[in-house]
């Protein structure tokens, strides 16, 4: 059978059209499930305040429970570690505490929201702060030395005080990769509050750091 030239050129831009609308269906379904992954604006919990590169994954504890965990599952899971946070605090237990905020900020990157998981490595670092001033009577030292008039007494004191700073230094600098995680976060995001918290509370771990190394 010989087929006419107008039948031929019928036949392939059939042909033709067949493929665009295969190839819209295809994009069209991709970017239908890749709307239904995204989280739903209505479960991002609030940021407020201090409530409160890539996560150093070492440091942040993995859930490999559940790899197939649905979005609402995962922001559950969220909620859970920050309700558990909330509850150490409440107990005075810093390390506790911290450990809870590192689950909480893997479970916000989880749900590709890394300005809540740069909060909560925030938070890391400003709570460590919280426990070196307890743990070094900070306050009422660094007020003494201020009140202080020059002179012999006031040099022990200050190396009194920065003996003290160094033996509870090591709980700063375990906090500084949590806070320099939460700078790099940050950088994606117009939060001049939230930059300056992370960058307030780094700040002060290097002046510790420096005044205790100051002869």
């Amino acid at each position: 059978m010989r087929w006419s030239k107008n039948t031929i050129i019928q036949s392939l831009s059939t042909r033709r059209l067949i493929w665009k609308l295969l190839v819209f269906l295809l994009f069209s379904t991709l970017w239908i499930m890749c709307t239904k992954s995204s989280p739903d604006n209505t479960h991002n919990p609030p940021v407020k305040g201090v409530d409160t590169v890539k996560i150093i994954q070492k440091q942040i504890p993995q859930d490999t429970s559940g790899l197939n965990r649905t979005i609402e599952e995962m922001w559950n899971d969220f909620y859970t570690a920050k309700n558990s946070a909330d509850s150490a605090l409440i107990q005075g237990n810093y390390s506790l505490l911290k450990d809870y905020l590192k689950k909480a900020a893997f479970y916000a990157m989880e749900v590709s929201r890394d300005d809540i998981a740069a909060w909560q490595l925030n938070n890391i670092g400003y709570y460590s702060i919280e426990e070196f001033k307890q743990n070094t009577n900070y306050n009422n030292r660094m007020q003494t030395v201020e009140n202080m008039r020059r002179g012999p007494a006031k040099i022990v004191y200050i190396k009194e005080t920065k003996q003290i700073f160094k033996k509870h230094l090591p709980i700063l600098l375990d906090a500084t990769s949590y806070l320099e995680e939460a700078y790099e976060l940050d950088k994606d995001f117009n939060d001049n509050e939230r930059t300056e918290i992370i960058y307030s509370n780094l700040a002060y771990i290097d002046w510790v750091r420096n005044f205790t190394v100051q002869k």
